[in-house]
């Protein structure tokens, strides 16, 4: 299994585990909203029924049809905003996966991004902290053993990025931050994802 997918299977995993608590939330608030649009069309109703008998009828369909129009819309935003989290709260946890399991992420999709195998591994500074000189030396013994040039190193340079890393080579970069691989992959996960959540 490549980096990538054991990337998509954590997101979601992710999004499987927060399903419940994200969409019991939901449903108190949508139930908590048709409840008081239900008890303010009520009131409505007797207030016009006293005033004007003949309009109550019309007047309270249009108020139901009006509170249930804006109901569909806060549960339609409330579950766009669950979406986000899901995603926010997975690349959060990928971020902080155990470093042994990280390593083994980054070093699996590394060796499958490298082509010359003279590349430089650009890494938020948190990773050049934690990724000692062996992880490379690894990455290039694999990389050997794929018939690549093994002369991958680390850059000098850090980025602002939550977790994963930018390939360089030369004046190109490839951004495979766990943020830009999620961006990207998104709409092929998004549809499951809502599913799972909803």
């Amino acid at each position: 299994m490549s980096g990538a997918d054991k990337l998509k299977d954590k997101i979601m995993e992710e999004a499987r585990l927060q399903a419940e608590a994200i969409l019991k939330k939901a449903e108190d608030e949508a139930a908590g909203l048709i409840d008081a649009a239900e008890k303010e069309a009520a009131a409505k109703r007797k207030e016009i029924i006293e005033k004007a008998k003949s309009e109550a009828v019309e007047v309270k369909k249009r108020l139901i049809a009006v509170s249930e129009l804006e109901s569909r819309k806060l549960k339609l935003k409330a579950k766009q905003e669950m979406v986000d989290e899901a995603f926010s709260k997975a690349l959060d946890k990928l971020g902080n996966l155990p470093l042994v399991e990280y390593q083994t992420i980054l070093s699996e999709m590394i060796v499958n991004s490298v082509s010359s195998g003279n590349e430089e591994i650009i890494l938020r500074p948190s990773d050049r902290t934690k990724l000692s000189q062996d992880f490379i030396e690894d990455i290039n013994k694999k990389l050997a053993a794929k018939g690549i040039k093994g002369s991958v190193k680390l850059s000098e340079e850090s980025r602002d990025i939550k977790s994963g890393f930018i390939l360089k080579s030369g004046d190109i970069e490839i951004n495979n931050s766990f943020e830009a691989i999620i961006r990207m992959e998104r709409d092929e996960i998004e549809p499951d994802v809502i599913k799972m959540l909803f």
